[in-house]
């Protein structure tokens, strides 16, 4: 099996970057990096070997194809260091003890909690426009790689709490209803995942209107 020894900086930059952006030709992502192409191509090799990374050639009109990296399922997994195996275990524990709905109560007080923290620091009186900007970047500290489309959704390229979520679904519907709440508007949470690339769309029902350039 691959080394579980930490990446190097370097490595750690790439690792980053492509579960930011997704899959990226080597070129680019050592342009984004601020690295020689080769001394990206050398990263990727070793990441690869180590099962991080994957590679598949991607052919773009005629001409020779790009040889483009991403995540490996196994990269992605190496983000999830912070997996609350200890959270998981006690709400288990509490519907051993208290009965199946005594799980969800204790996450609907986590989240209450966290909509309260998110208050103290988004004021409700600003534009949704504003709120989204304040949250993106609340969320981008907490780890989540958050980034805005204005007027239409916050994007989450990782997620810290992607154990708790898949062994509780109803923390989906608990932190649709967060961002809701924050926003003052409906929102949409989606996932999507294509090549490798995990990310959690929370959408506007009905995006923004932006105003036309004169």
């Amino acid at each position: 099996m691959p080394s579980r020894t930490q990446p190097t900086c370097r490595q750690d930059e790439v690792l980053r970057e492509l579960k930011a952006a997704g899959p990226l030709p080597v070129r680019e992502l050592a342009t984004r990096i601020g690295l020689s192409y080769m001394g990206a191509k050398q990263h990727c090799l070793t990441l690869e070997k180590r099962a991080l990374l994957t590679s598949r050639n991607q052919h773009h009109g005629p001409g020779r194809p790009l040889l483009v990296y991403s995540l490996s399922p196994r990269g992605q997994a190496w983000f999830e260091e912070n997996d609350h195996s200890t959270a998981i275990s006690l709400l288990r524990h509490a519907q051993t003890l208290f009965g199946p709905a005594s799980a969800g109560k204790l996450l609907y007080l986590h989240f209450q909690e966290r909509l309260e923290k998110y208050r103290a620091a988004i004021p409700a009186k600003l534009p949704i426009a504003e709120k989204m900007a304040l949250l993106t970047a609340i969320r981008d500290a907490e780890g989540c790689m958050a980034t805005l489309d204005p007027g239409v959704r916050i994007i989450e390229h990782h997620s810290p709490w992607a154990a708790l979520h898949k062994a509780f679904p109803d923390a989906d519907t608990l932190e649709e209803s967060l961002f809701r709440q924050i926003l003052g508007t409906p929102v949409r949470r989606k996932i999507h995942t294509a090549d490798g690339h995990y990310r959690i769309h929370h959408e506007l029902h009905t995006p923004l209107q932006t105003p036309m350039p004169r």
